[in-house]
């Protein structure tokens, strides 16, 4: 008798350690590997080791905090800047909210959205009172445009079915992501190391009264730094580079980033 008990004993055990082992490999979170990687251009898959991306889950959320300064007009002062940005992969969608103190009493909040096709930027005074949208389909591709630049900070979204990539040259790749109607498509810059360096594209910008120009877009960045075991880019700017002379328009220093 002592010795059925003792066996039925080792039987519920190694039943609940078979289950205990199969719940834990069903909610096991995949990692990205060299075998994800392979289609992948050469300089990119430099950029996902260089930031320490392999190894690490697919992630699905982004926050990001920044701080830097913005120019509202090419020949205007600089102001201080302090913004929070969300994103949303791989169903391609972000909100940034900026605060900008123009004035002593002159505080602005500026609104960039993109979800499902559409994108628009809305400015309020005080972060109440309207003082202008941006909306149109010259805004929804220059948002899904901005998307594009910003998977910097989120590497495994470049392994997503939405983008396709091109090999340029061993130090430059071209991407293109598709949303939807929509698809844009910009050049990832790399030093030899597989650090990104700048992005450059064709992109709608407002000249004011409603007029769109196409004109290039140079988004550079200088710094890195390690967020949490992932090392990302952590300063850069954006640059408009008009016929009529460059307009560097925003400053950016990234002072956190949580991906789950």
């Amino acid at each position: 008798m002592e010795e059925k008990d003792r066996m039925r004993k080792i039987i519920r055990f190694l039943t609940l350690l078979v289950l205990t082992v199969s719940l834990l490999a069903q909610n096991e979170t995949p990692v990205i590997t060299e075998v994800d990687m392979e289609p992948l251009p050469a300089p990119v898959k430099r950029y996902l080791r260089y930031t320490k991306t392999v190894g690490k889950p697919f992630v699905k959320r982004v926050e990001l905090t920044q701080s830097g300064q913005m120019k509202l007009k090419r020949n205007a002062d600089w102001i201080p800047l302090k913004a929070k940005q969300w994103y949303s992969i791989p169903e391609v969608a972000f909100e940034w909210r900026g605060w900008v103190k123009a004035a002593p009493l002159f505080h602005v909040k500026a609104t960039d959205f993109y979800d499902d096709g559409v994108g628009s930027l809305k400015i309020r005074l005080w972060g109440f009172i309207p003082m202008g949208t941006a909306e149109g389909p010259e805004i929804s591709e220059g948002e899904l445009m901005r998307f594009l630049s910003e998977i910097i900070w989120f590497p495994p979204a470049m392994l997503g079915e939405n983008i396709t990539w091109a090999a340029i040259n061993d130090t430059a790749a071209r991407a293109t992501i598709s949303d939807g109607e929509l698809e844009v498509s910009g050049d990832f810059h790399f030093g030899p190391d597989g650090r990104f360096t700048a992005f450059t594209a064709q992109r709608y910008a407002d000249r004011g009264d409603g007029e769109f120009q196409l004109a290039d877009w140079y988004a550079p960045v200088s710094e890195y730094e390690d967020f949490n075991d992932w090392y990302l880019p952590s300063q850069g700017s954006a640059v408009w580079l008009f016929e009529d002379g460059d307009y560097e328009y925003i400053r950016l220093k990234i002072e956190a980033i949580t991906l789950e």
